[in-house]
């Protein structure tokens, strides 16, 4: 009986740590002014979408797009800083978070990176970086 004990403590320890890693910062690049794109199909045509966008509501929140993948931010969630502050961060590949999100929880994407930020470059100086929420979406 001890040794059972003793496995579901360790067992539960191990799930605990792992579920902490996640929630470190993680930060994605939104290039608004890239002319990257990907295809989708629409009635049976290939269509060309960009493969960043970023559209504002009247109510301030802001939708952005990365390939198929939509996150949610608020302006009041926004951050102006200079480019320096790229110096002191590591810079996820959406794909690789994709694979995360797929194998731990891909209805809820925000609850595998609670803490994501994108960061949008403004001008050779300035970044603006965006706490954002992962949504599930389908097109």
């Amino acid at each position: 009986m001890k040794n059972l004990t003793s496995i579901l403590l360790l067992f539960s320890c191990f799930f605990c740590l792992a579920q902490e890693v996640k929630k470190q910062n993680v930060y994605l690049h939104f290039d608004s002014n890239s002319k990257k794109t990907y295809l989708v199909e629409v009635n049976g045509k290939n269509i060309k979408e960009k493969f960043y966008t970023k559209g504002i509501k009247k109510d301030g929140e802001i939708t952005f797009y990365i390939d198929k993948e939509m996150f949610l931010s608020n302006k009041k969630q926004a951050d102006t800083c200079s480019v320096i502050y790229l110096k002191n961060i590591k810079i996820s590949n959406i794909e690789d978070l994709k694979k995360d999100v797929d194998k731990i929880n891909p209805l809820y994407p925000y609850k595998v990176y609670p803490n994501l930020f994108l960061i949008e470059k403004i001008n050779d100086s300035t970044i603006v970086k965006y706490k954002v929420r992962w949504e599930y979406y389908i097109e």
